[in-house]
């Protein structure tokens, strides 16, 4: 804002003095209008803003709420001591983990309910080994290996 002053008396001024002051107080008068009403503007804004705020951390309550609800089965804590004592990235991962926990449960369910149906199934240690029998020796491992690699073309031990 800019402040008006005047350095002399009306009465002693001359008419030209007078136009002259007249013109920087209007000009003053104008630029404080203007400055006026981007402050008004602004606080409106900052009022929309501050309402917008309000929304979102309602929103973060009630997320955090959610997520402290999940997280109190794992952690054995009410939903109310996890919402006061960790941050909303915190209830997060623990909501994480009680759905993991949750999900291995069901799992480990469903493969003890399967494993009466599915009897004729193998297990991987009862398939016969696909791969080339070693010997037990070193030196004989390293001559099947040398064996199997000089059937490639463009290889040899020289």
């Amino acid at each position: 804002m800019k402040k008006i002053e005047l350095d002399a008396e009306i009465d002693d001024m001359s008419e030209a003095d007078l136009r002259e002051t007249f013109s920087d107080v209007m000009e003053a008068h104008e630029a404080n209008a203007a400055e006026f009403a981007e402050l008004q503007e602004d606080a409106e804004k900052a009022g929309e803003f501050s309402e917008r705020v309000e929304e979102l951390e309602s929103d973060v309550e009630e997320a955090a709420q959610y997520f402290a609800e999940k997280a109190s089965d794992v952690t054995q804590l009410s939903a109310g001591i996890l919402v006061d004592r960790f941050s909303i990235d915190e209830l997060v991962d623990l909501a994480a983990q009680a759905d993991e926990a949750a999900f291995s449960q069901e799992t480990v369910e469903e493969s003890t309910e399967d494993d009466g149906e599915n009897e004729d199934e193998s297990l991987f240690a009862d398939k016969p080994q696909k791969s080339p029998k070693f010997s037990a020796g070193r030196e004989e491992r390293e001559e099947a290996a040398k064996d199997r690699l000089s059937r490639i073309s463009g290889i040899s031990f020289d």
